[in-house]
């Protein structure tokens, strides 16, 4: 054999070292998803559908039952406290299921006759949280069609190291931790648990 010859053969292993770094690099990527591409899409709510939950704060008109009118805060039992009907449970209901309720029991009573005529509205909701690669991680107070975007804002923005335009929202739903995927522009609700995650470099 030649000297030429030789000493192909002799370096000839070394070609195949870029091609297994390159597999070993693909397999690794391969195995590092997103956190949040397993979970499934957030489901959008539709407007007047937000359901009140324990820590809301909601004002109560009753027309011709001054006594009962005020503003109440929803107990961890997930009921509020009325005058005559006394305890009501609202929690896991919408404003006009709220309203149709306190009439149902003011008639039921015999308190009122008729039609009651009862509107229920926000004063103060629970607050959302937003944890992981945010520059303020916390608790914020929650404003009326808050999406994502408006809530890492108040957040204090992205780090540098996170994880943009996915995240992972944990929502309470039928009294159980639910958590979905959602993009930016996503409606969030009072009491959503929002995480940043640390994106793959």
């Amino acid at each position: 054999m030649s000297h030429g010859l030789a000493s192909l053969f002799r370096f000839r292993p070394l070609l195949a070292v870029p091609l297994a770094v390159s597999l070993i690099s693909t397999s690794m990527l391969g195995g590092c998803s997103s956190p949040t591409a397993s979970l499934p899409t957030l489901a959008s709510t539709p407007a007047g559908a937000y359901k009140v939950g324990a820590g809301d704060k909601l004002h109560i008109v009753v027309q011709d039952l001054q006594s009962a009118n005020g503003d109440y805060i929803v107990e961890d039992s997930g009921a509020i406290s009325l005058p005559y009907i006394k305890q009501v449970d609202v929690a896991g209901l919408t404003y006009r299921e709220i309203e149709q309720g306190i009439a149902a029991s003011l008639l039921r009573q015999g308190i009122m006759t008729g039609d009651p005529v009862v509107n229920v509205g926000p004063v103060e909701l629970r607050p959302f949280y937003v944890v992981g690669e945010v520059n303020k991680p916390g608790q914020f107070e929650y404003r009326q069609g808050m999406t994502v975007l408006a809530a890492i804002s108040a957040a204090g923005g992205y780090t540098y190291r996170a994880q943009t335009g996915k995240v992972a929202v944990t929502r309470v739903v039928s009294g159980k931790d639910v958590t979905a995927s959602a993009d930016e522009m996503a409606t969030i609700q009072p009491g959503d648990r929002i995480r940043v995650y640390e994106r793959w470099f």
